[in-house]
């Protein structure tokens, strides 16, 4: 890697930190003022907008360029959005392309200012994977919430992977889609982890991409581990055809 390389690496990591910064800090105290004065449904609406913007904005200012294949599915009953985990930039990125989607996440997450309001405005569960009984409630809010109406997203790896290449869904990782009857999005990422490395600040990458796949049904399987090893199967699939558009730098899949 040459020294400029290096150098605009650097810079682009800097302004990474600088900008989340003043998105998160300023920019999000600003549109959460203005959704409270707007009233709770166009509050809401109005700040779930803006998150979505802030998705896609993040990877234009960090120069980053996502190609997108697929598209959301045009339905209006609630769905389960399945993605492979690469990167701390995973959520941005399923943020501006799929959609304000919820989130089953650590409860550490609700302990960042301005961050643990964010995720209750999203209508985020927060799990403590270390209390049984916590855990238990969790899910079972997180069904409830999936019948209203609301789409939650899961990484069912369980945690990042270190080269990008998928690691298996641990198991009963979709028990709650599959007893609920919610449909499953599967989602693809590639080149997140090119872009943000796990356990690394460095911004290194300047291009990423992901997939919308097809509707899955739960019901259409016998079990739950059936149900897991197909959606895996699928956003494997996904993964290989996103690195081929990657290196052809081309969206037609």
């Amino acid at each position: 890697m040459s020294v400029l390389i290096k150098i605009y690496n650097f810079l682009r990591t800097v302004w990474l930190v600088i900008g989340a910064f003043l998105y998160i800090f300023v920019y999000g105290s600003i549109v959460l003022l203005i959704g409270y004065l707007l009233g709770k449904e166009k509050g809401r609406r109005f700040v779930l907008n803006q998150v979505e913007i802030f998705g896609r904005a993040a990877f234009k200012l960090l120069g980053v360029k996502v190609f997108v294949c697929g598209k959301k599915p045009e339905i209006n009953s609630n769905y389960l959005v399945v993605c492979n985990h690469q990167s701390i930039l995973d959520i941005p990125l399923v943020l501006g392309y799929v959609g304000s989607i919820s989130f089953l996440a650590k409860k550490e997450l609700g302990k960042f200012p301005m961050v643990n309001i964010f995720l209750k405005y999203l209508g985020s569960v927060l799990i403590d994977r270390g209390n049984i009984r916590q855990t238990a409630m969790a899910i079972r809010e997180v069904m409830a919430k999936m019948n209203d109406g609301y789409h939650f997203v899961i990484f069912p790896e369980g945690t990042r992977s270190e080269n990008g290449e998928m690691l298996p869904f641990k198991p009963k990782s979709l028990e709650i889609a599959y007893k609920a009857k919610v449909p499953i999005l599967p989602i693809s990422i590639w080149g997140n982890h090119l872009v943000t490395p796990k356990h690394k600040l460095i911004v290194s990458g300047n291009k990423t991409s992901i997939l919308m796949g097809e509707l899955i049904y739960p019901e259409q399987f016998p079990n739950e581990e059936e149900l897991r090893k197909h959606v895996e199967g699928a956003i494997r699939d996904g993964i290989e055809k996103l690195k081929e558009v990657l290196d052809n730098e081309k969206s037609d899949c």
